[in-house]
């Protein structure tokens, strides 16, 4: 039987409350998804009713739409994501776990896995896989770009639109294009009204820089310690519709790479089904 929704469910991580929403029942395989950057849970709405058997968590990663953001002293570096991720599987008494991760999620995704891989099982990444490394003698220029953006971005108020159909279109025509279908969607869960004004529900300090980013060398580090089958679905009008970096294939060498037809978002759009088919032969 394909899964179906079962409630909203909201986690605690180092004192952010994570929302959540929570498909399929506990006999399923457990799995954490993961969306992309300014996305939220409602990502995978399209796709999840195609698969069988599996116990998805797809989370707001925190200072997205329903979830917390961090306090003013922290930031939004990826590698804070890893501790969020722990947090959800030891909160479901999970010991251990698959990863179904798109864009900036499927980045968080390898690095969990890469992190703990005693606990992943499978590790799904969609058109995305590592983030782009950093050379040494950037640090000090990362820093202060990050400082500046994030003091920058904390006194930014998120655009506020006059009907919700505005706010819709913001998203179709934003830095990603998406289907007006899917904007629909992510719009149901991450955009609020305020005083009749309709605005998209995350942290303006998510579009700041990281203060710190990875290097060649610490990325290497990551992903030759993922032990779990991996596979990258690669849209082909997506971010990634240049050949794969070699290091990928260096690092992951059990790596499956897959090519299939659509935009970055085709999890949420047209290919839903197949993505979502493609996913449930490689998880079981």
């Amino acid at each position: 039987m394909p899964i179906e929704f079962v409630q909203h469910r909201t986690f605690e991580s180092n004192g952010v409350q994570l929302a959540a929403k929570e498909w399929g029942n506990p006999e399923g395989k457990p799995v954490i998804a993961l969306h992309g950057w300014l996305d939220n849970a409602n990502s995978f709405d399209k796709m999840l009713p195609f698969l069988e058997g599996m116990h998805v968590i797809a989370v707001d990663m925190a200072g997205h739409s329903q979830s917390g953001f961090r306090s003013v002293d922290s930031g939004y570096d990826i590698w804070q994501d890893i501790a969020d991720v722990l947090a959800i599987s030891q909160q479901m008494n999970w010991d251990s776990f698959a990863l179904l991760g798109h864009s900036r999620g499927a980045i968080v995704s390898a690095l969990v896995a890469g992190t703990f891989p005693e606990l992943v099982t499978h590790s799904l990444l969609i058109d995305s896989y590592f983030p782009i490394p950093n050379k040494p003698a950037n640090a000090a220029a990362q820093l202060a770009k990050a400082i500046t953006d994030s003091q920058k971005f904390r006194a930014f108020k998120p655009s506020a639109f006059n009907t919700m159909a505005d706010a819709v279109n913001a998203r179709v025509n934003g830095f990603v294009p998406l289907q007006e279908a899917a904007a629909v969607i992510l719009a149901e869960r991450g955009v609020v009204e305020v005083d009749g004004k309709f605005s998209w529900r995350n942290d303006q300090r998510l579009k700041a820089s990281s203060m710190v980013t990875f290097t060649k060398d610490q990325c290497e580090s990551f992903f030759t310690s993922i032990k779990c089958p991996i596979m990258l679905i690669k849209a082909e009008s997506g971010l990634l519709s240049g050949p794969i970096q070699p290091q990928l294939l260096d690092w992951v060498p059990h790596i499956e790479v897959v090519s299939m037809a659509g935009s970055h978002h085709l999890h949420l759009e047209d290919q839903a089904e197949q993505v979502a088919h493609k996913a449930q032969q490689f998880f079981v």
